[in-house]
Parts: C-alpha cells; structure tokens; sequence
C-alpha cells in the first residue's frame, strides 16, 4: 500500500510543477499574474502570456503630473490658468497625447515580441520530441496553436492602433 501511494504521489509530482503562470499587464500599466487562464480577467486573456522562465522583477517607475493645487501655500484658482497652458502646449492626436501614443505602441509591441520568444522557445523543446513524453509533446502543440492566434491578435491590433495613429495624423517619433 506505501508503494502504491508513493508512486502516484511521484507519477502526480511533475504535473504540479509543471503549472502554468499566466502574466497580464492592465490600462494601467500594472502586471498580474495567475495560475490558470480562467482566473485572468477576460478583457486581457487574449494578452495574457505564460511565463517559463524565473525572471527579476523591475520595476517601471512612470511620471506623473501632481495634483493641481496640491502645493502647499498656493492658491488653487491662481494656478488654473498655468495649468491650462501647459495642457494646450501638447498637441493631442485623436485625443491622446504623442506620449501615450508611444506608450501603447510600445506595449504592444513588447507583447509581440514576448509571444514570438515563448513560440520559439516551444518550438526548441518540442524539436527533440525523444526527450519527451507524447502526452508533453501534445500540449505542447497545443500550446504552440494558441500563441499563433494570439499572436495573430496581436499583430491585428498593431495594425489598427497603426490605421488609428495614421488617421490621427501621429507623427512616426512616436510610433
């Protein structure tokens, strides 16, 4: 009976270490993570990507504008004016600023890239299909199907923020 138990605890060990980590980034620039797809938020599960390798963390220290009328000692209503200068001063491109403009670019790029890496990583493990188990090799051709759809998505929404920024007249620093 001890054997028993232990060779399904041994035969069940590679299946709990082998779990999937889902990785997401929302509007707001923030990254979350989940162990399996159906606990990511729907609007960002085409975006989520699974993570294989144990990477450090960094951190994305972004500028934000203070608060108006946040300094200590001034008068709200003799900074309003300032303020709507320096608002009118960046030019807005179908309601975004250029800045913005290349942060979405950026991301979005950056989920392409990510895709393509963990499609080409799949394809090294699975070039060997010896060292592997048919069952492994499987999910892994099923892995590899779904990150050429996303993928596809991906390029598909570059393509449109690409017609969106066109129609906005963005210049192409900022794509």
């Amino acid at each position: 009976m001890r054997y028993f138990i232990l060779t399904l605890l041994l035969l069940a060990t590679p299946a709990i270490c082998s779990a999937e980590i889902y990785k997401w980034v929302d509007e707001k620039g923030q990254v979350g993570f989940a162990d399996d797809l159906g606990k990511v938020p729907k609007k960002y599960r085409d975006a989520a990507v699974i993570t294989e390798k144990q990477e450090q963390a960094v951190e994305i220290v972004e500028k934000s504008e203070p608060e108006k009328g946040a300094r200590k000692g001034t008068d709200t209503k003799a900074d309003a004016p300032d303020d709507k200068v320096k608002e009118k001063a960046k030019p807005l491109y179908g309601g975004k600023d250029g800045e913005t403009w290349k942060q979405e670019f950026n991301r979005q790029k950056s989920t392409i890239k990510s895709l393509e890496e963990q499609a080409v990583g799949i394809r090294e493990r699975m070039a060997d299909g010896s060292k592997i188990s048919r069952g492994e090799y499987l999910t892994l051709q099923n892995t590899q199907r779904d990150l050429e759809v996303r993928i596809a998505k991906a390029k598909q929404k570059l393509e449109a923020m690409n017609e969106d920024a066109g129609k906005a007249e963005l210049p192409a620093e900022f794509r």
